[in-house]
């Protein structure tokens, strides 16, 4: 039986970028994907995440094995009738599964597109995650 509890729907371009993230913090794969519409395409720093499936789910499920949260920043959003062009900043600090220390921070951007019923979903997105360098 599924969960009779809709995932969050964002109402601006940069709500499914935060909403994505919030629910990959919370282990929440299927409230990610509901940010992402059913075509969309997402390339990550992980080369394992794009080969295994290919496809948004498999490159989410590779994230969420650190099982650590995701924080996002949103930058600019450039806003045109029906679409827009978020650039943000990602980033994960923790410890990962395997008991090794995790430092991931980058830029990244994402299409979003207007849906019919008013809300955003994301078309595609591009996350640039690699080793951050203390200061």
């Amino acid at each position: 039986m599924s969960d009779p509890i809709q995932p969050p729907a964002a109402r601006r371009p940069e709500e499914a970028l935060e909403l994505a993230s919030q629910a990959l913090s919370d282990g929440d794969l299927e409230a990610a994907l509901a940010q992402y519409e059913a075509t969309a395409r997402l390339v990550t720093w992980r080369p394992r995440a794009a080969s295994v499936g290919g496809g948004v789910r498999s490159a989410l499920t590779c994230f969420m094995e650190l099982r650590l949260p995701l924080a996002v920043r949103i930058g600019t959003v450039l806003s045109a009738p029906g679409v827009a062009l978020v650039i943000c900043e990602r980033r994960t600090v923790g410890t990962g599964p395997d008991g090794k220390r995790v430092r991931y921070r980058g830029h990244g951007c994402a299409v979003v597109r207007a849906q019919p019923d008013g809300t955003w979903r994301i078309a595609a997105d591009a996350w640039h995650l690699g080793a951050e360098v203390p200061l």
